[in-house]
């Protein structure tokens, strides 16, 4: 048999619907596939035997399409109007709580019952009145445990330090019984004279 003959007995054959490697597109594409290929038809011979009908048809999808926009943009616009508004700034001295205000603000827990946060409000007193001695720098966002860590105490005080911290941590997080008993022998060891004299 000559070369070419055998090639073309064996394209012949390859060439069989049973030979074809073709990949299978996933059911839904194919699926995707057939509805848009039937659309195009559908649109085709619509244009040609209707072709008022084809561009009033057209002219629905427009105004479909603008009228989409224009809710988007509606409900984007009424979503930015009803967006929080920046409150007015208040008076610097309302807004200033200092170891006055926290005392107090602990007094005032106290008196409901609220002890353990009457200590976080009286520990916040003492951070303060540390701040102002220079013994360390108060922040917001710092935890107990930074104030110990970054506190410029002695030794010894800063050990005293780290267990009304550990006490704190263990009335207000850990839920230790606190009541009033507890709260005074707390507050005579946060006393910031204590560690305002120490340093």
């Amino acid at each position: 048999m000559q070369p070419d003959s055998l090639r073309a007995v064996l394209d012949s054959v390859f060439a069989a619907p049973d030979y074809r490697w073709i990949e299978a597109p996933h059911p839904w594409y194919a699926f995707l596939i057939r509805w848009l290929e039937a659309a195009n038809r559908w649109l085709l011979e619509l244009r040609e035997s209707q072709p008022l009908g084809f561009r009033l048809f057209l002219a629905l999808l427009v105004v479909i399409l603008v009228a989409i926009l224009v809710h988007v943009g509606w409900v984007l616009a009424q979503t930015l109007r009803s967006g929080p508004r920046p409150t007015p700034a208040a008076p610097a001295a309302a807004l200033r709580r200092d170891r006055v205000w926290y005392r107090r603000e602990a007094d005032r827990l106290a008196a409901q019952g609220r002890y353990a946060e009457a200590m976080q409000a009286d520990f916040l007193g003492l951070v303060l009145a540390l701040d102002a001695a220079d013994l360390l720098r108060f922040h917001p966002g710092k935890t107990p445990a930074e104030y110990v860590r970054e506190s410029r105490l002695r030794p010894p005080m800063r050990e005293e330090l780290r267990e009304l911290v550990g006490a704190l941590y263990g009335y207000a997080f850990a839920r230790w019984p606190c009541g009033r008993e507890e709260f005074e022998r707390w507050r005579a060891r946060a006393a910031p004279e204590r560690y305002a004299a120490a340093h």
